[in-house]
């Protein structure tokens, strides 16, 4: 459905389409009778969509509509950071009150809106104009997915997609934690209520997140962009975690039953509550191997598979569609891989994804080969009862580590983040390593050997923050 009003659009103004220009918003058709008790509802969206989330193959609006709720829709940059959305969204949230007659609003962001909204709230002051906020799957503490996309392993295949840009730098992990040490103790946070929801479905193999929820399952559950954990805001109500993935989040007839009573003027506490042993992640459980590079000549990578693995899941993403891609096992079996699709979640956006699963794998070497002329990253997720025992970066003497970093670093602004430095070293990274303020996303490669002298090999990425103190923020 198309939402198209009249009137010239103007920055600063209404009507007009759901066109993407970032800073227009268009109100929606006003409900027949309008209850004093109903708050409007402000829809904002997340990173690399448009307005037109909101009701193009989503019915958010028509049921908002059917409840009797006045709508309003506004368009940020799709791929700038929360600084830089924050400040336009915060101007036109008081042109949205004014436009409704001084009701205050209730804001519900997607995905990174709901981390554009708070920054908008508490940072460039539009709390006066809102009352409550509900966010929808929205990456308050980052996603590891855009820890991975800025990775030595991957940043320039995200480059090559077009996502490696200010919003996926911004939600890396490190970088969320400082800005939730700036956020989280500010005086405006405590000046509105802010509502959660979490999806912890990914679909089935194959399927469109399918890929992130299995890189993203050793940090616990996931909707496949972002863990149910990552999408809790310190201070909020958890209003339920449930069976949706990063698209049905966002859809009506999905969530609106479940986050209306948040939506009116007064509305019950939520008392969501969150078994002990999810209330919070620690280390992950280290089941993944990370790979990737570019090739003229034709590609042929290995990879370590330990003794008593149940099963072995390999992605190989190319910006290619790549079928005469094999996957060679240590005794001559050959895999061929399942029929590649087009990656649809944000971080590898455009991408081709092929996938494939071995039960019972044989222990040794493995090895990829695919065609000339590609730039790829695969990941192997093990299923093994090593998984367990890796928690870290100091299992035994028998280890070995490389460790690669890049740094981020923060322009005059302040604010926005770009790549400045980068390199490498044997062994494990220390806080010692790192002297400039910055974000630093570093990926260590393990390897080691089983109890029963049978090689592993696995892959770290983490990212963190240094401020000028020397404080890290993780």
């Amino acid at each position: 459905m198309m939402l198209i009003f009249p009137g010239m659009v103007k920055a600063g103004g209404i009507g007009g389409d759901d066109s993407g220009t970032p800073g227009y918003w268009y109100a929606g058709e006003t409900p027949s009778s309008i209850d004093p008790s109903k708050s409007p509802l402000v829809f904002v969206h997340g990173y690399n969509n448009s307005s037109a989330v909101w009701h193009e193959g989503n019915d958010m609006y028509e049921v908002a509509l059917a409840n009797g709720y006045e709508t309003a829709f506004i368009d940020l940059h799709h791929d700038r950071d929360m600084w830089t959305n924050g400040a336009i969204l915060a101007e036109k949230l008081q042109e949205m009150y004014h436009h409704f007659g001084g009701k205050k609003l209730v804001v519900i962001g997607y995905s990174k809106g709901g981390v554009d909204i708070q920054t908008a709230l508490v940072h460039y002051n539009a709390h006066p104009y809102v009352s409550n906020v509900i966010s929808l799957s929205s990456p308050h503490h980052g996603t590891q997915l855009a820890d991975l996309a800025h990775s030595s392993a991957a940043w320039w295949l995200a480059a090559l997609l077009g996502n490696n840009n200010e919003a996926t730098e911004s939600l890396q992990t490190g970088n969320m934690q400082y800005f939730r040490s700036l956020t989280d103790s500010h005086p405006n946070t405590a000046k509105n209520r802010y509502y959660t929801l979490g999806g912890t479905k990914w679909g089935s193999f194959g399927s469109a997140f399918y890929w992130g929820g299995l890189y993203l399952s050793q940090y616990g559950k996931s909707d496949g962009v972002v863990t149910a954990v990552n999408s809790r805001l310190p201070g909020a109500s958890i209003v339920q975690e449930g069976g949706w993935n990063h698209t049905t989040i966002r859809e009506g007839s999905h969530t609106f039953p479940v986050f209306r009573p948040y939506t009116s003027i007064t509305q019950p506490a939520a008392n969501y509550s969150i078994e002990d042993s999810e209330s919070s992640v620690g280390k992950p459980r280290i089941h993944s191997i990370v790979k990737g590079g570019t090739s003229v000549n034709a590609i042929s990578e290995q990879f370590l598979v330990e003794d008593k693995v149940k099963s072995i899941t390999i992605s190989f993403i190319s910006d290619k569609n790549l079928s005469s891609l094999k996957l060679i096992s240590p005794d001559g079996r050959e895999y061929k891989m399942g029929k590649a699709h087009k990656e649809k979640s944000e971080f590898f956006k455009g991408a081709w994804v092929h996938q494939i699963e071995a039960d019972n794998p044989k222990d040794g070497t493995w090895v990829l080969k695919a065609p000339a002329n590609a730039s790829y990253l695969y990941t192997v997720a093990l299923d093994s009862p090593l998984n367990d025992s890796i928690q870290g970066k100091s299992l035994n003497s028998q280890e070995t580590f490389h460790s690669k970093w890049i740094l981020y670093e923060f322009d005059s602004s302040g604010k926005k983040l770009q790549q400045k430095a980068k390199g490498e070293k044997p062994g494990i990274m220390t806080d010692g390593d790192f002297s400039q303020e910055g974000v630093y996303n570093v990926t260590t490669e393990i390897k080691g050997f089983t109890g029963n002298g049978k090689p592993y090999e696995r892959t770290l990425i983490e990212s963190f923050y240094i401020d000028t103190n020397g404080k890290r923020y993780n």
